[in-house]
């Protein structure tokens, strides 16, 4: 069967709109005629798929009968923007039959078998924060649609990042935090004070969200929510407020699957945002003791249109900029719309001081806020309304513009699918947004079930960078990390140490650093609103910069972040697969303040060891620390090896011996799976060659570092040091594993 090839057809300007279709196939409209000339084995063109059309007007397709001549003809007058179709040819007679004049967009997605795994690895990781080898399953069983479907009605969780947070806090540091969750968040939201014992907040809140992207069964959710914060931006702005961000992401959280309206009306209440963007504490015009006067704060007004609504230009419903009579751009607001919306945030503070967990009040509305008219984009917000009312009514007009829709779906589009989307995918995206009157939810469906997309996962095209810290999550998923059963967080000091506060057992928690180091970003904390870096980023680079094609999250991937990203993937796979330390010995003093050397055998014995040398604080032990599990990978080389699950490997011998002839075969089939696992199987042949090459004549089983007591030289875990860490590690760094 030869593909189809559709001659005769270049409509004008489609390269410069970045439509990218699949090869053989083409995109009709602006009335053609167009005339089908390469056939399939039996004279026929099998079928033709359309899926979008450029314009309104009507055109007409010719199929003719390489054999006989005869020309079938049909006018597609009646099909609209958006619309598409299947025309299926006989192979017969070469007629025409139409199947149905408006496809749904589910009629282009894989179902059943047609799933492939790498199909699967490659969806997975756009909607969730990594795909493993029980969601892939899973996916392949209940198909795409009712798998979005079935993560968009979980119920979601009542404030998981703040209450996370809290119990971080609490695990780790229990004299200073000895409330309860629910009555830290009921008073007056003073959780984490500055002075002694707070540095570590924002290893709270950092851990809270790792924690909800490696471990969180609402994956989709929390991945929205994730996008969200790159666009409603709440960066830096304090050093030990963990409760601020935390409750920042739980609005996000919240609205995730809500109205967009609601979203901003509910961010324009949030404590952290007040005091990042500057409103907190804003006040109407007035003069100031020395008779000058004073003006409202634009900091919040600017960037909620700006940024977290309508853009700077006037767009299409495509996200195209609309143009003036003289071809120029349309600015969305004025300098003057600014200053009226900076009177509506006025009046608004923290219900109490250092409240960062609950909404904003307007508490000194009376002498602050500005009651009088305010005139915003073109539309009236009357006098006297109360602060809230001022808000509710300023967001309804912000919403009401045309250029919302458009907008946040490319933004939307970009953070979770595509760096590069047609004015096509954004045109049916923003529709189904706005007709759903903003619902957030909607609209995540029509990113996920685009054809665009399913046409790009189906031809295997690259169209997204990772984002250092997707990279990371995506690893750690696909190892099935947890945290630690069991750890100390100890005081500085020791037993002999009068003021020794002694030590905290911390059971089944994560802690994350400062991620920052070693990813160039973190969860939130941008340094500016306008996120870690830019939508319209383009590499410097002659095929980017040709094709004007953006990679914004290429942006922060500097030399130095790519060698720390490289290293952390390394030690975490070194040093925390659950059933293995390398690092075996280390110094301790006991109860009595004697030194001793202790070895351990196991995570768990390490975890379990409450004092070090040298009086060194031991929550360390549990910082950046977690459980890897790589039982995938031992059951597979067991197979391979013995031919049985057992994980004895007993046809492995010492390397001196070779009695075992089938190591290079181990290897292949290793990286073969790993291939599988992380990237679905996108590295080609010669890359995994490359891997094959480096370590095929590895010694992969030494005897006489078995026989050394004080080490766990088993053959189990010489397996896991010698072919396992660095098969992962070459695929996770690679530049295959990190493209989308």
């Amino acid at each position: 069967m030869k593909k189809i090839l559709l001659s005769g057809l270049l409509i004008s300007g489609l390269f410069a709109q970045n439509i990218t279709l699949k090869s053989g196939w083409q995109l009709l409209g602006s009335a053609q005629e167009i005339d089908v000339k390469t056939f399939d084995d039996s004279g026929c063109v099998n079928y033709l798929w359309k899926y979008d059309f450029l314009d309104k007007h009507p055109w007409k397709l010719h199929i003719s009968n390489g054999m006989e001549n005869k020309t079938s003809f049909e006018d597609f007058s009646t099909i609209k923007i958006g619309e598409g179709f299947w025309a299926d040819i006989s192979e017969d007679n070469c007629t025409i039959s139409l199947k149905e004049n408006n496809i749904t967009q589910k009629d282009y997605i894989p179902k059943g078998k047609d799933i492939t795994d790498r199909i699967a690895v490659r969806f997975l990781n756009k909607a969730t924060f990594g795909a493993t080898t029980e969601s892939v399953k899973h996916l392949k069983e209940i198909g795409i649609e009712k798998w979005v479907e079935e993560q968009l009605s979980m119920k979601p969780l009542s404030q998981p990042y703040l209450r996370k947070t809290i119990e971080l806090g609490k695990g780790r540091e229990v004299d200073r935090y000895k409330a309860s969750v629910e009555e830290y968040l009921a008073d007056n939201g003073i959780i984490f004070n500055d002075g002694e014992g707070s540095s570590r907040a924002m290893d709270f809140v950092t851990s809270a969200w790792f924690t909800h992207a490696l471990l969180s069964k609402d994956q989709l959710h929390h991945k929205l929510t994730y996008a969200l914060s790159q666009i409603i931006v709440e960066g830096i702005a304090f050093n030990v407020r963990a409760e601020a961000y935390a409750n920042y992401f739980d609005v996000l959280y919240k609205y995730a699957f809500d109205k967009y309206a609601n979203l901003l009306e509910a961010i324009s209440h949030d404590p952290g945002m007040g005091m990042f963007l500057t409103y907190c504490g804003n006040k109407k015009l007035h003069n100031n003791k020395n008779g000058v006067p004073v003006y409202p704060d634009e900091n919040y007004a600017r960037e909620i249109m700006q940024l977290f609504s309508i853009g700077l230009k006037k767009l299409n419903m495509d996200g195209t900029p609309i143009l003036d009579q003289k071809g120029r751009e349309i600015p969305t607001y004025t300098q003057q719309d600014v200053n009226e919306l900076a009177r509506v945030f006025t009046g608004w503070d923290l219900r109490s001081p250092r409240d960062f967990t609950h909404p904003l009040s307007d508490r000194k509305a009376k002498d602050d806020h500005d009651f009088g008219e305010k005139k915003l984009l073109g539309q009236i917000i009357p006098a006297n309304l109360t602060p809230t009312e001022d808000i509710k009514k300023a967001v309804d007009i912000i919403m009401s513009q045309d250029s919302v829709a458009p907008y946040l779906a490319k933004k939307l589009i970009m953070r979770l699918t595509k760096s590069n989307p047609s004015p096509q995918y954004i045109y049916r995206v923003a529709t189904a947004f706005k007709k759903s009157n903003y619902d957030i939810k909607e609209a995540t469906k029509a990113i996920l079930l685009d054809p665009e997309l399913w046409a790009d996962l189906k031809a295997d095209k690259p169209i997204k960078f990772k984002e250092p810290i997707i990279g990371y999550t995506q690893m750690l998923r696909a190892m099935h990390t947890k945290p630690l059963l069991k750890w100390y967080y100890c005081y500085t000091g020791g037993p002999q140490d009068a003021n020794y506060k002694g030590c905290n057992i911390v059971h089944n928690q994560l802690h994350f650093t400062e991620v920052r180091t070693f990813l160039g970003q973190s969860p939130g904390r941008s340094p500016t609103v306008f996120n870690f870096y830019s939508d319209s980023y383009i590499p410097n680079h002659p095929e980017f910069k040709k094709k004007k094609l953006h990679a914004p999250e290429t942006q922060i991937q500097s030399a130095g972040i790519l060698v720390r990203f490289s290293k952390r993937i390394y030690e975490d796979l070194l040093y925390w697969e659950r059933g293995f330390m390398v690092e075996q010995h280390y110094p301790y003093i006991d109860e009595n303040g004697t030194k001793r050397l202790h070895f351990y055998t196991s995570i768990l014995d390490f975890a379990n060891q409450t004092y070090r040398a040298n009086n060194l604080m031991m929550y360390y032990i549990g910082m950046d620390k977690m459980l890897l599990d790589a039982s995938e990978e031992y059951k597979l080389l067991s197979q391979i090896i013995d031919g049985d699950d057992k994980e004895e490997y007993r046809n492995l011998k010492d390397y001196r011996v070779k009695d075992y002839h089938d190591d290079e075969k181990a290897l292949r089939a290793l990286i073969e799976f790993e291939n599988k696992k992380l990237t679905g199987g996108k590295m080609t042949k010669a890359q995994e060659d490359v891997i094959y090459n480096k370590l095929k004549n590895i010694d992969i089983f030494n005897k006489d570092q078995e026989s050394d007591k004080n080490r766990p030289w088993s053959k189990k875990y010489q397996l896991y040091r010698k072919l396992i860490i660095p098969v992962i590690h070459a695929i996770v760094v690679s530049d295959t594993y990190m493209v989308e």
